[in-house]
């Protein structure tokens, strides 16, 4: 049955009395009204509404913002809230009928313009407000054929069936329950009341009970929309994507009549990651009957219009995300999603179809909003841990919500799902964290995050790895370990002064005056290897490479985790074109957990020549970038820039006319 929609209408605002900080507040909100900036009045009104409960001029404001946002649920909201307030608001009480027309709730809708007539008899609307119930009365006979009962037990069972729809929308979930309850007390076999139940079920944390009561459904209606649509979602949501895939293929093929039956498709395939089946969906339903309801959901073309952001399709997404505001230009998800194309294309979040509440549900997120604000006290990171693994007790399904969410969360699902992640440190969360920094998706910020907590877990291959950053794959090191300024060694007093004395020797390449004083410093220690080391260097300076080569050969046979020896080998090999031996010497430094800025200085250096070597200059450039980012003053780095320069020139000529 085609529904009309009544437009809103805005409710004049009473005069107010009351708290210093009441005032105050309406003030700013009326400033912000007069500039136009709709969405920060609105959640300052919301605020206040919080605050001070029950105040007919908040609730005033708060209708004509939301009017204003044309966000139909919102406007329905506060205009009930404003009609408790105050009965007597003939405004109020035509701006819900209103209200209930434009969210496609008939009986609501007459109900509230029968209560308004029967109020306001005499009311300079009331003609308008009568042709309008007489419209919806003419359509009355035909609702009990569109809920599957008769029509002797209509008129009730609608008006009841729409308020469980509103408590849904509004998040009260507990009202939802019960009037499914009642309902099913008297008509067991009422589908919708089912299908309603399971989702306040799932909202309430009992996912079980939600899988249960859509299975009842299927029972008696195997093909029913709904049902299909809502078990796929349960299924997927809980860890159990497996068995939602059958289910989402028998929900293609059915072919049972359902209220917004396309929108319902494309949620369920949107859920199990079926982007080129949203699309399908979305062309089945633009061929449909224009005045199905799929042609008024602002969620349909909003889903297709992820699907094909995810597909690589931005031009087609943005004209989807158009055509959903169009349909209704309150709709955030859509306005927001085409906002973030805005942002450079290694900031964006965008794509993402739900909010972070449509895939953990309400009563999960109370108790991770509690793990987060003691994760955010700092009480210690064990501790933090703790926490983390306690909640993943409580709440098991998680474990598997947590890629989909790195994958196609919002902002705040990717970051608290990072957070959960890097906390509970178990394996299959860094396996997520792995799999999400490797992927195209989300910011390029988050991804590196993700990717520094799977290096120190050992789960990134040592060296670069292919990365997506700014909107294109990359060669990237991840750096795994943490850059420390404490000293190495502690020399006695006049060792100290011969080794400042001799790095300045080496410092301007006279090795003959630092092999002099280091002979001094090595008469009172002849075993240190830093010492021996430098001694190594200051024969290099003079040419004595194989007096150099052997010192370091044995300083390394003596100390093989003395990172110094290591990389002065590799270089010799790379020198040499001994590559791989090179690479066998490097290779485990790359598992340190700590390093030394000077340490931290030869080991960047030797990757980058072993690089440079092998002719991989974004490798090259890869250790650059970090380099200068840990150590951006060292003074070695405009030498490797050269080198990282015109090695990339030359392979920008030899790709050029070589062919790559």
């Amino acid at each position: 049955m085609a529904k009309k929609k009544k437009k809103r209408r805005s409710v004049p605002k009473p005069r107010s009395s009351g708290p210093g900080r009441l005032l105050d507040g309406l003030q700013e909100a009326d400033r912000l009204m007069r500039k136009k900036r709709w969405a920060e009045a609105r959640d300052l009104l919301e605020e206040l509404d919080r605050r001070y409960p029950r105040r007919p001029e908040v609730l005033t404001d708060l209708v004509n913002v939301c009017y204003e946002l044309q966000d139909t649920e919102r406007y329905q909201y506060a205009c009930e809230r404003l009609l408790k307030a105050d009965p007597g608001n003939a405004d109020a009480a035509l701006g819900l009928a209103g209200a209930y027309m434009a969210n496609l709730r008939p009986a609501l809708a007459l109900r509230a313009f029968r209560r308004f007539l029967e109020r306001w008899p005499d009311d300079e609307r009331a003609a308008e407000a009568r042709e309008t119930a007489a419209e919806l009365e003419a359509e009355m006979p035909g609702l009990p054929k569109d809920l599957g009962i008769s029509a002797g037990e209509g008129w009730q069972l609608a008006i009841q069936h729409e308020e469980m729809q509103v408590y849904l929308a509004q998040r009260r979930f507990r009202q939802a329950r019960q009037t499914a309850e009642a309902i099913l007390q008297r008509y067991p076999n009422f589908a919708p009341a089912f299908n309603n139940l399971s989702l306040a079920h799932w909202a309430e944390g009992r996912i079980d009970d939600a899988i249960a009561a859509a299975q009842e459904v299927l029972s008696f209606e195997p093909d029913n929309v709904h049902a299909l649509s809502n078990l796929v979602r349960f299924l997927c949501t809980s860890g159990r994507a497996d068995e939602a895939q059958p289910v989402a293929e028998q929900l293609k093929a059915s072919a049972a009549p359902a209220w917004d039956v396309w929108t319902k498709k494309a949620e369920a395939l949107t859920y199990i990651g079926d982007d080129e089946g949203v699309l399908q969906v979305f062309r089945q339903a633009e061929q449909a009957d224009e005045s199905a309801r799929s042609q008024e959901n602002p969620l349909l073309p909003h889903l297709a219009a992820v699907a094909a952001m995810r597909l690589g399709r931005e031009d087609q997404a943005r004209r989807y995300w158009r055509q959903a505001i169009k349909r209704s230009p309150g709709f955030w998800l859509a306005q927001e999603n085409l906002a973030d194309l805005s942002r450079p294309v290694g900031e964006r979040h965008a794509p993402w179809p739900f909010s972070l509440d449509s895939w953990v549900s309400p009563k999960t997120l109370e108790d991770l909003v509690q793990f987060v604000a003691a994760a955010e006290r700092k009480d210690g990171e064990e501790s933090v841990g703790r926490a983390a693994r306690r909640f993943l007790r409580k709440h098991p399904e998680i474990v598997a919500v947590v890629p989909i969410l790195l994958e196609r969360g919002d902002e705040r699902g990717r970051e608290l799902a990072l957070l959960l992640a890097r906390t509970a440190n178990t394996p299959e969360l860094l396996e997520a964290l792995r799999d999400f920094a490797l992927s195209p998706h989300g910011p390029d910020q988050l991804r590196m995050e993700a990717a520094q907590v799977a290096s120190q877990a050992g789960l990134l291959p040592p060296g670069p790895t292919r990365q997506w950053l700014e909107g294109e794959w990359r060669e990237v090191l991840t750096m795994g370990f943490e850059i420390h300024g404490e000293p190495l060694i502690q020399y006695s007093l006049q060792v100290e002064r011969w080794v400042q004395e001799a790095s300045s020797a080496l410092y301007e390449g006279d090795g003959l005056r630092a092999e002099r004083v280091l002979a001094l410093a090595l008469a009172d220690d002849p075993e240190e290897k830093s010492l021996l080391n430098n001694l190594a260097v200051a024969f290099r300076l003079q040419g004595r490479d194989e007096e150099a080569d052997t010192l370091i050969r044995q300083i390394h046979e003596r100390h093989p985790d003395y990172l110094f020896a290591r990389t002065g080998l590799a270089e010799r090999h790379i020198e040499r074109g001994e590559l791989e031996e090179a690479r066998q010497l490097l290779e485990p430094l790359t598992r340190r957990e700590r390093m030394h800025y000077s340490e931290f200085d030869s080991f960047c250096g030797a990757y980058i020549q072993l690089y440079l070597a092998e002719d991989n200059v974004d490798a090259a450039r890869s250790w650059f970038a970090m380099w200068e980012e840990v150590d951006p003053e060292n003074p070695k780095l405009e030498i490797f820039r050269r080198f990282v320069a015109k090695s990339s020139r030359f392979a920008g000529l030899r790709n050029r006319f070589l062919g790559g």
